[in-house]
């Protein structure tokens, strides 16, 4: 089955599900039921259905099918899920503990869902850059570009006319190269600091003689490498913050969700 259809089947499986839930909802408070305990243990079956993820990322050996596919049932669980919550909580929502419960799902929700877009645009927006670097060894290759830089800054400055590409090193393109991105960077990466750089070394080409435009170029080609490098930096490790906030979340989540059916129990009589 293609990729478009599977996905269409999937969003229609996932509507009907939540219209029967809507209507059975509706058909439970016209016969004077009680339509909070049947959302109540629906939403509980679906939420504990998503934990099942996890639970295959931790038995990666055995024949459970494809992580990937297992993720797309995970996305479409819950945004079903998301949409019982809706039909569950009493509008306003009150009391504390309330508060900090719909909270959480609703903050655990939100970063599900910038997770799955950031999961799909990552690998096309890293697959822009010719050479795929694993992020543990990009801090080392920085090193390696930076202390290049510095060479070629310090072999300019003996060029007469080179003193000016120096200069321009030593203001502009050393902070650049010593200098980590900041956290603005790392969560919205960008090409602005790139042009800017490449910009103002095409500016100091009619300065320089023929040595001293090499030494231009190759310091052009560094700056280059740099942003890839940072590119490639932000991206990865903002996925994987991403995921490591959705997972605290989740199980955060989880254990407030043990309180808050304890506490039901207790006000129903269930338990002592």
């Amino acid at each position: 089955m293609r990729t478009r259809a599977r996905r269409s089947l999937s969003i229609t499986a996932t509507l009907i599900a939540v219209g029967l839930t809507a209507l059975a909802v509706q058909w439970t408070r016209d016969h004077l039921g009680d339509a909070s305990t049947m959302t109540g243990w629906t939403l509980l079956v679906s939420t504990a259905g998503l934990y099942t993820l996890s639970a295959r990322k931790q038995w990666i050996t055995l024949p459970l099918g494809r992580v990937a596919a297992w993720l797309q049932v995970h996305m479409y669980l819950g945004t079903f899920a998301s949409l019982v919550f809706l039909m569950h909580i009493g509008w306003p929502v009150r009391g504390v503990f309330e508060i900090c419960l719909a909270s959480c799902f609703v903050i655990v929700a939100a970063s599900g869902i910038v997770l799955a877009v950031a999961n799909r645009r990552t690998p096309l927006k890293l697959a822009t850059i010719a050479v795929d670097r694993r992020v543990e060894s990009i801090p080392a290759l920085r090193v390696c570009a930076a202390r290049e830089a510095h060479r070629l800054a310090l072999e300019s400055s003996q060029l007469g006319e080179g003193a000016t590409l120096a200069e321009h090193y030593q203001q502009t393109l050393l902070p650049f190269f010593q200098s980590r991105r900041s956290w603005l960077y790392r969560l919205l990466p960008n090409g602005i600091q790139r042009r800017r750089q490449l910009r103002e070394l095409a500016n100091l080409e009619r300065y320089l003689a023929e040595r001293g435009n090499a030494s231009r170029l190759a310091l052009a080609q560094l700056v280059t490498h740099k942003d890839d490098l940072d590119y490639q930096y932000a991206l990865q490790t903002r996925l994987r913050l991403f995921y490591t906030l959705h997972v605290a979340l989740t199980w955060t989540l989880a254990m407030l969700v043990g309180v808050h059916v304890v506490l039901v129990f207790r006000f129903h009589g269930v338990m002592l």
